[in-house]
């Protein structure tokens, strides 16, 4: 995918607010050389890359004055309302360089767990990796089909080869929570077991008095 960019002479709010009403989007380019880049680009071409992304960290061919880089979507600001995009960051991609990207998670099947009650949960939709930008996966795919109620699946139960996980390996990435049900039937069950334990030690206590 390409992305045609123009350098924009004029920087802060009120400079942004105009390119945004004549139809461009503000962002930066990192790394193009000893100082950041101010550019902008077609609002149409940006939410059309953004479609076809699907929120993947993909290269783009960035051009600029008849020059190409390779970039990618390093950060994007969406305004707080309306949800469209209102600022982007560009990140130039050198050879063999590694880069820190979050890369979506993509949930595959029905997790058992669900089907007696349970909830599925997903703690973590985005997880920070660091690797090749070549070799970074579109997306990390998970099966929960096998999740039973209380199951859950770690950082370190994910199959990532080329790439390095920046989360803690115990860190849960899913979890199939048990249902309302039996998690208010759980207090009830610990009183009763508690009271007849408290029970059963005075008789003792009393037995030999």
């Amino acid at each position: 995918m390409e992305l045609e960019v123009k350098l924009r002479d004029k920087t802060g709010k009120e400079a942004s607010k105009k390119l945004r009403r004549n139809g461009w989007i503000p962002g930066v380019v990192y790394g193009a050389g000893e100082k950041n880049l101010h550019v902008m680009a077609s609002a149409d071409q940006i939410q059309n890359i953004m479609k076809e992304m699907h929120g993947a960290t993909k290269v783009l061919k960035m051009k600029l004055g008849g020059k190409h880089k390779d970039v990618f979507l390093k950060h994007i600001d969406r305004d707080p309302v309306t949800g469209k995009v209102i600022h982007v960051d560009l990140q130039v991609v050198h050879k063999g360089e590694e880069i820190h990207v979050e890369v979506p998670v993509e949930i595959q099947g029905t997790a058992k767990g669900t089907k007696l009650g349970g909830v599925l949960e997903v703690i973590h939709w985005r997880i920070p990796v660091r690797g090749d930008i070549t070799k970074i996966p579109p997306s990390i795919e998970i099966d929960v089909s096998d999740l039973d109620i209380n199951d859950s699946i770690h950082v370190r139960d994910l199959k990532l080869d080329v790439v390095k996980p920046l989360l803690n390996e115990d860190e849960a990435i899913v979890v199939v929570l048990p249902p309302k049900k039996m998690e208010e039937e759980k207090p009830v069950e610990a009183e009763i077991e508690a009271e007849e334990a408290a029970g059963e030690e005075e008789e003792e206590g009393e037995g030999e008095k």
